[in-house]
């Protein structure tokens, strides 16, 4: 029986060895970019994970474990809920949704995200590179809008931290 613990924003610890195709794509991804793969490379992702910023958001990218293989999980916090008029907020997520494509808006505990995923089976770089656009595009689009229009806090590491203390 394999266990899987739960991790960064709800991702899976991957057994090692998976995934080889996958992370050599998202290493190519970040040198396509100038960008050295090692200094994204995330310490606590519970296996293969990597963060890069686009605009004002910040995208992880997780090679992750599922009872069917290996996965691509593409993820962007955005704004933290509000604490007031939550149900005006869901309303406008889901009304997002219906007019996103390669990527959705979810909830981690009080955290808004974009997400994107797919098995890594037949993953090409192009489609890894199309991902990562998406979810960094819709990120940067819709946190600043999101905070203004809910009195949202901003998303960020240090905020994440305060939180959970």
């Amino acid at each position: 029986m394999r266990t899987i613990s739960m991790g960064l924003f709800g991702t899976q610890k991957i057994s090692q060895g998976q995934a080889t195709d996958a992370v050599a794509m998202v290493e190519q991804y970040f040198r396509r970019r100038g960008l050295d793969p090692a200094e994204h490379c995330l310490k606590d992702a519970q296996g293969y994970g990597w963060w890069i910023t686009e605009g004002s958001a910040k995208i992880y990218v997780f090679i992750q474990d599922s009872m069917h293989g290996a996965v691509l999980r593409i993820t962007s916090p955005l704004v933290f809920l509000p604490t007031e008029n939550r149900e005006p907020c869901y309303r406008k997520l889901l009304d997002l949704n219906s007019n996103l494509s390669s990527c959705a808006l979810s909830t981690h505990e009080d955290i808004v995200l974009v997400v994107a995923q797919r098995p890594t089976f037949g993953l090409v770089q192009e489609e890894l590179d199309d991902l990562v656009w998406h979810v960094a595009y819709v990120a940067d689009l819709l946190d600043n809008k999101l905070a203004d229009e809910f009195g949202c806090q901003m998303y960020t590491d240090e905020a994440a931290a305060s939180r959970s203390s």
